[in-house]
């Protein structure tokens, strides 16, 4: 099959982290035989074109004012207009695209804008169109004027994919007709994210083999729940020695992070590492104790099922799709979002009873074996294509 995806994030280079779960997903794809192409924005000092794993990336320019904030902010008139551009942008360069190649499929990441203009020009070139939702759209904006347009987009589209039981939910909540969707969970590459016994990462920021390491990965801002982690930590280190928080990744909070370590004395147990490359990211896992996500919003997180492929207990909250992959008493514990109470007790409980910590790693990995595995993910994926394009042809 010739598939055509268009997300709303993709690596910029190999190892970079943004986006690579599409990435993933286009390398299994293109592992089984199919012509994979993806068109994504141009970034500064990287080619408009190249092939990537043996996936064919077009990049289309599109001018930025930098004050403009993140696409899925949606906080104002300057969004707005940045989805109006970007919108503009990327459906003349998607049409050329589908003008020039024979797709069988069209598979969109996201509703607005990519999954609207999708839509648009599937209906002009007569081309199926799957959209897969992830959760930051329909989340955040089931009960915004946007989600008329969210709406519109998933019912002009041949097949929704949401990652979760609960967004499959919310989007039938749109009027999206229930055949006409269908459930495929995130999934990893469990060749590389798997227990090991790395020291090196440990050795790199001075953590003694004793300590306890907990684990935060993802984007430093308030919705992922990073200050009430900070702040569970900061009572945690009252009551228990040896114990240590990385956090990995980049945000616009790090700085305000970073002053309130300083305030609560916290320097020599807390480690920010910044970008880290996608490459080598299992070894961050692998050195862990614990993993915790407190975000307020998700669908299911990449970084969960990365660290519990890796042998990590996990905690994180009871929202989106988490409580799918998470189960109480099994394999880790979920608070209430913004409960930081709850979080440094769960926290404690993990790092006083090291056998109960042992029993829920355990449990991770076999959770992740059952359901989790990219190959099985990729599989249910053709298969759907197939099954549509049969339909369609029939």
């Amino acid at each position: 099959m010739k598939i055509c995806i268009v997300p709303t994030m993709f690596p910029k280079y190999k190892g970079d982290y943004y986006g690579s779960f599409v990435y993933d997903e286009a390398k299994e794809l293109v592992k089984r035989g199919n012509e994979v192409h993806v068109l994504t924005q141009h970034n500064p000092r990287i080619p408009y074109e190249e092939i990537m794993d043996g996936i064919i990336v077009h990049r289309f320019r599109w001018s930025e004012p930098k004050k403009f904030k993140a696409l899925v902010h949606f906080t104002g008139v300057v969004d707005t207009l940045r989805i109006f551009t970007l919108s503009i942008s990327l459906f003349f360069n998607l049409f050329r695209l589908t003008y020039k190649n024979d797709f069988n499929i069209i598979h969109a990441h996201s509703t607005v804008p990519t999954g609207l203009v999708a839509v648009l020009v599937s209906k002009i070139m007569k081309i199926p169109l799957f959209i897969t939702v992830h959760g930051m759209d329909v989340n955040n904006y089931i009960e915004h004027p946007l989600k008329h347009l969210i709406s519109f987009t998933l019912k002009n589209c041949d097949m929704v994919i949401t990652v979760s039981n609960d967004l499959a939910k919310k989007v039938k909540s749109l009027g999206v007709d229930g055949n006409n969707i269908k459930i495929l969970k995130n999934a990893v590459d469990t060749n590389r994210f798997k227990p090991a016994n790395i020291q090196k990462i440990r050795k790199k920021y001075n953590i003694n083999e004793k300590d306890i390491l907990i684990l935060f990965v993802g984007y430093l801002d308030t919705f992922k729940g990073v200050f009430e982690l900070l702040d569970a930590f900061y009572e945690l280190s009252k009551k228990r020695e040896n114990i240590k928080l990385m956090m990995v990744g980049e945000g616009p909070k790090i700085t305000e992070l970073k002053n309130k370590v300083s305030e609560f004395e916290l320097e020599k147990l807390v480690i920010f590492t910044g970008k880290i490359s996608h490459k080598i990211i299992e070894e961050y896992y692998q050195s862990a104790d614990i993993f915790v996500l407190p975000s307020y919003t998700e669908g299911i997180p990449l970084s969960v099922l990365e660290a519990m492929a890796c042998g990590l207990p996990i905690i994180s909250t009871k929202i989106g799709g988490i409580p799918e992959i998470i189960e109480e008493g099994k394999n880790g514990f979920l608070v209430y979002p913004k409960d930081k109470k709850e979080l440094e007790m769960f926290l404690d409980y993990l790092i006083q009873d090291p056998d109960l910590k042992k029993t829920y790693a355990r449990n991770s990995i076999q959770l992740i074996n059952k359901g989790f595995k990219i190959k099985s993910k990729i599989n249910q994926l053709i298969n759907l294509y197939l099954e549509f394009n049969k339909q369609k042809t029939s």
